[in-house]
């Protein structure tokens, strides 16, 4: 059975070309159960404390403020990208036919896609080019005249999983309840 895949990262920035992935947290639900999600992967990716000069200062402040630099500068649990990649490849399984490959979920998942793209590209191939996109379920329930949902901002990806998670839930209540 298809398998949602609800996946966020984080990032030096906004490019994929140019910018670096520094955690990444997978989630795992069934495509018919999306809200029954399992976190499968957990991990930060090696950072050396002093090239944060380099990022863009929102960035920094972001990551400094949330501890995500401190634990990307810890050489005993950071991972560099090859060994995060191989542990995913061992976690989701390829598929055999393209309409059995799993979807990313998340909000804006696209953005995490791109950089899957461009820094993981054999864990890419496992994946749909389509998207559970929370961020397109949210607008579509505003734009029937849903009360807009909070972000808690907090830019560490299993946090950020857990709240698109629970917006994806308000909104299928408020469908549910509002548009009878």
């Amino acid at each position: 059975m298809r398998k949602l895949r609800w996946l966020d990262i984080e990032t030096t920035g906004l490019n994929p070309d140019k910018d670096a992935i520094l955690e990444i947290v997978v989630g795992e639900a069934d495509f018919l159960d999306p809200f029954n999600v399992k976190i499968i992967h957990r991990s930060v990716m090696w950072c050396h404390p002093e090239i944060t000069g380099d990022f863009d200062p929102y960035v920094v402040a972001m990551h400094t403020k949330n501890g995500l630099f401190k634990e990307c500068g810890n050489d005993e649990k950071a991972l560099d990208l090859f060994e995060a990649e191989a542990q995913l490849l061992e976690l989701i399984p390829q598929a055999t036919e393209k309409e059995d490959l799993d979807l990313l979920a998340g909000s804006s998942i696209h953005f995490d896609h791109e950089f899957i793209k461009v820094h993981m590209p054999k864990l890419n191939k496992r994946f749909s080019h389509r998207h559970y996109d929370v961020s397109a379920i949210k607008l579509f329930c505003e734009s029937r005249g849903m009360t807009p949902l909070q972000k808690a901002e907090a830019h560490r990806a299993e946090d950020d999983i857990l709240e698109s998670i629970a917006h994806a839930k308000a909104c299928e209540e408020w469908l549910r309840t509002s548009l009878k």
